[in-house]
């Protein structure tokens, strides 16, 4: 199960210190203002001078957007806490280098100046840590992807805590739906599809509409449309900074969303039939993805067709095998009568979804 925020140690403000990446200009001196009146340390360094032995130490790393390109150049380590910040609208250009660094937000400002000075304050220590944020995709068409994050959502909310399920896929009928609260009123995503980067944490737990202990949010099936990547950024940060567990639910074909997600994600579950089609088809999804063997891994459904062992559907689609999950005769009947997956205790859903939770943390505390 996800950590709470309480088990985990306080850190005081002394803990955290800021790393500002680019020119001396007045967004850098804008930067470093407001970090003081945060009282977080900082220190600024041109893009050229970045290294290995700077790169991690920092608990916030914020990015000019200009020189973003040069920090990708660098091929750094994957690491949490990067914010690309700019004066202008963002570009395609500077959206695709956060993919690249796996940065948690762009941030445009004035626009912006109240959520990044709420992030500095989060990275000097006056804030519990982010939550565990988990991704799930369908490796091909009904792979089960929706029902086994809605479960891992119900087993977080079982266990005490308040996790948020983000339903990113405009065609799956609604993450609502799997989550058996389909009449729950409450925004849907195209509510928030001009959002981007001011979300507050408060928004996401006391706006959201909320089912078994899960607050959600889900497509509209009277407006789908794709979730654009600001939108998702946005609502994905400030659910992480309520402390609680995150999980999302992605679109086979949101490859850039996807791909961003996978630079932060602490746990990547790719829900895959074990059939020879559905390993094909998972295995051209997980090279257009980039999703690498250190954050994710397979969930196989088995039952659905003809068997292939775990190895060899591991060898095929390239990322290693975590947890099986065999076809559910009571879970069929649940999906048919519009009620959650409601894992019992002792399942095998229940227990592979504690399995991944497990996972999810163990990597989560590596990341930190």
């Amino acid at each position: 199960m996800p950590v709470r925020p309480r088990d985990q140690p306080a850190s005081s403000a002394d803990d955290g210190w800021l790393l500002v990446v680019g020119p001396a200009n007045d967004l850098r001196e804008e930067i470093l203002r407001l970090a003081a009146t945060t009282g977080i340390l900082a220190r600024a360094v041109e893009a050229a001078h970045l290294s290995d032995a700077i790169w991690p130490g920092p608990s916030l790393v914020v990015v000019d957007a200009d020189c973003a390109d040069r920090v990708c150049s660098a091929a750094l380590p994957r690491r949490p806490g990067v914010v690309i910040v700019t004066t202008r609208r963002p570009s395609a250009d500077v959206w695709s280098a956060a993919v690249s660094i796996g940065a948690e937000q762009v941030v445009e400002l004035p626009a912006g100046q109240a959520w990044l000075v709420d992030r500095l304050a989060d990275a000097a220590g006056r804030t519990g840590p982010l939550g565990v944020l988990v991704a799930v995709v369908g490796g091909c068409g009904g792979a089960g992807a929706s029902t086994l994050a809605s479960a891992l959502a119900l087993s977080a909310a079982g266990s005490g805590h308040q996790p948020v399920l983000l339903g990113a896929d405009p065609w799956d009928g609604g993450i609502d739906i799997a989550l058996g609260a389909e009449d729950v009123p409450g925004p849907r995503w195209p509510d928030l599809a001009e959002v981007s980067g001011r979300l507050s944490s408060a928004a996401i737990l006391d706006g959201l509409p909320q089912a078994h202990g899960v607050r959600f949010l889900s497509s509209a099936r009277n407006q789908p449309s794709t979730v654009p990547l600001p939108a998702l950024s946005a609502v994905v940060t400030a659910a992480r900074r309520t402390g609680g567990p995150v999980i999302v639910d992605l679109p086979r074909g949101a490859a850039e969303s996807a791909r961003w997600l996978g630079r932060l994600v602490d746990l990547g579950l790719v829900v895959c039939p074990a059939t020879v089609s559905g390993a094909l088809a998972t295995r051209a999804l997980v090279t257009e993805l980039s999703w690498g063997v250190s954050t994710s891994g397979i969930v196989v459904r088995v039952g659905l067709g003809r068997d292939i062992d775990d190895e060899a559907l591991a060898v095929a689609v390239g990322l290693p095998v975590l947890q099986r999950l065999r076809e559910d005769a009571r879970l069929a009947r649940r999906r048919q009568r519009g009620q959650p997956p409601g894992p019992r205790s002792h399942s095998h859903l229940a227990k592979a979804c504690t399995a991944l939770w497990r996972l999810a943390v163990q990597r989560h505390a590596r990341a930190a």
